[in-house]
């Protein structure tokens, strides 16, 4: 059975400091084509204190007309993140996201960051998963058939 930790093993892990301004992030987000990103805090290690997503960016600045260009993350990031560990399977992590209605969540080993999961990751996932189903069974017919 797949873990969150193999799907996540070969992703890039972007994430933004604490004190950047609104519209660096924005940029930053754009060009690595992210919908979310985590924001770190430096302390004695690098520690998870928010994610700022598009939804964020809309519904927190856009609409409010907030200056994108002098405002920290720190003001309009979601503070209340939602984390899942690595160990834990990509139908669980479905199953949360559906219920909190997110869709980008931090996975994390311990207290340790190592990446982020988005729900089209777990839709690749399951589209993959259901197309070896579909060959296995044919595979399976042709054979016995």
């Amino acid at each position: 059975m797949k873990t969150l930790k193999d799907l996540i093993k070969d992703k890039p892990m972007h994430f933004v400091k604490s004190g950047m301004k609104i519209i660096d992030v924005a940029k930053f987000m754009g060009l690595h084509n992210i919908g979310a990103v985590p924001v770190l805090e430096q302390s004695e290690k690098l520690k998870l204190i928010g994610i700022f997503s598009e939804r964020d960016l809309l519904r927190k600045c856009i609409a409010k007309e907030i200056n994108l260009f002098e405002t920290p993350v720190d003001d309009v990031m979601t503070k209340k993140v939602i984390v899942i560990e690595s160990h834990d399977t990509p139908e669980y992590c479905l199953q949360i996201m559906k219920q909190e209605n997110i869709r980008h969540m931090p996975v994390i080993e311990g207290q340790d960051l190592k990446g982020i999961i988005s729900i089209r990751d777990l839709m690749l996932y399951d589209m993959n998963q259901k197309e070896e189903k579909i060959e296995m069974l044919n595979s399976y017919i042709q054979f016995n058939g």
